[in-house]
């Protein structure tokens, strides 16, 4: 059997690489991730890291401009972005159901479950495309 050390190098390296070659390349990318490597205050005598507003709102922006500039995605965000557009999605699909009993109240009953799934269709599809294509912070 293989040693999953060497596996886990063959993944992590090229990953690694390709990193790099984004900070070296990005001159912009490089200067934005010194300034916040530089302002974060270490960690000392197992006392705990007390980050002021101005540290969280640095690493925000770095975060936000490695999303913008590089098409990167936040780990969760169409988890929770298509599960609530699907449940008005689903209503007028369960519209036709209810009409069809002839209780109409019964439609956002049928409706919110099936708009609920389409929703974790769709949210599932693009999670793994994402993942695929290595765009996931």
């Amino acid at each position: 059997m293989a040693n999953p050390k060497i596996r886990l190098d063959l993944v992590l390296n090229p990953l690694l690489r390709q990193a790099a070659k984004l900070i070296i390349e990005d001159g912009e990318l490089r200067s934005k991730l010194e300034y916040v490597i530089s302002e974060i205050p270490n960690k000392t005598n197992g006392k705990r890291i007390n980050y002021k507003a101005k540290h969280l709102n640095e690493i925000s922006n770095l975060q936000t401009y490695v999303e913008e500039k590089f098409n990167y995605i936040k780990k969760g965000r169409y988890k929770r972005r298509y599960f609530l557009t699907g449940i008005p999605l689903g209503m007028p699909i369960g519209l036709p159901f209810g009409i069809a009993i002839g209780k109409i109240g019964l439609s956002l009953l049928v409706g919110m479950p099936i708009g609920m799934i389409i929703g974790l269709l769709i949210r599932n599809y693009l999670d793994k495309k994402t993942k695929i294509e290595n765009r996931t912070l």
